[in-house]
């Protein structure tokens, strides 16, 4: 901690609290990030939000290619200074969210890694899922909260629909608690590291992903409704008698709450409903 708030000092450098900048500053910490991605010299590393280079600067020897990516044009001066002597490395000035995957990583298979924003977690993550033939694992540092809900169970309070599009996507571990001492400035929660390896199919198969993501939508969009109650708001068009009938055709309660419910039953009711289209 001591010697990332030294860098600080020295280079003049105050986290921007409107880009959520809290640099990670424990050395056991990053080394774990490092240590979960598995890195090796046939590796092409994306590092999302580069910051000062502290993670960047343990990525850069290890991986063969390694690109990393900072949004603040303020901390050119010191990126450039912290990874000049890597050849493998490109620092790129970008916003993740406008950032092409396919323009750089065409035919690659990459691995990311990042200490993202707690503001715009999920919105990384969506943008990243949507280019995932272009990534082989993800190894991120987000809200504590955030990640116990990507690894959140079927009837826990944190399964939601980020849990079922996550988990449908990839498998998911959180593998570290990282508290909020760890960071400078300091975060008002905890954090955690979560590891997501990319499946290279669906974790279930469905007919329609639409009518899939359909559903999930409606079962959470009121938790404490009934999955029949909860899926009659969804705006199908359908009868309530007839999709009572048609959750029963997938063996499921009309009466059950829709969090109660794995992905293997959402894809299965997805499926039922997906016949009467």
């Amino acid at each position: 901690m001591f010697r990332i708030k030294n860098r600080l000092s020295e280079n003049k450098i105050r986290a921007k609290k409107r880009l959520g900048q809290n640099f990670l500053g424990n050395e056991q910490a990053l080394g774990l990030i490092v240590q979960s991605a598995n890195l090796s010299k046939s590796d092409c590393v994306l590092e999302i939000g580069a910051g000062i280079g502290n993670l960047s600067s343990i990525i850069a020897p290890l991986a063969g290619e390694f690109y990393a990516l900072e949004k603040d044009l303020s901390l050119k001066k010191i990126l450039n200074k912290e990874l000049a002597g890597f050849k493998n490395t490109k620092i790129i000035f970008s916003d993740i969210l406008k950032f092409d995957l396919e323009g750089i990583f065409s035919g690659k298979k990459i691995k990311v890694i990042g200490n993202l924003p707690y503001y715009i977690t999920s919105p990384i993550l969506l943008h990243l899922l949507d280019q995932k033939e272009y990534i082989k694992s993800i190894v991120i540092t987000v809200q504590k909260e955030v990640a116990e809900r990507i690894a959140a169970s079927p009837g826990s309070k944190d399964y939601g629909k980020l849990s079922c599009l996550l988990q449908y996507h990839t498998k998911p571990q959180l593998l570290e608690i990282f508290p909020k001492h760890f960071f400078i400035p300091r975060p008002e929660v905890d954090s955690a590291l979560v590891k997501l390896a990319i499946l290279d199919k669906p974790s279930i198969n469905v007919k329609s992903e639409h009518v899939f993501f359909r559903v999930v939508k409606a079962i959470f969009a009121q938790r404490r409704k009934t999955l029949l109650n909860g899926l009659l708001s969804g705006g199908w068009g359908f009868k309530r008698e007839q999709l009572a009938e048609i959750i029963n055709n997938a063996d499921i309660s009309p009466a059950i709450r829709g969090e109660k419910l794995s992905l293997s039953q959402i894809g299965i009711l997805a499926d039922e409903i997906h016949k009467h289209f």
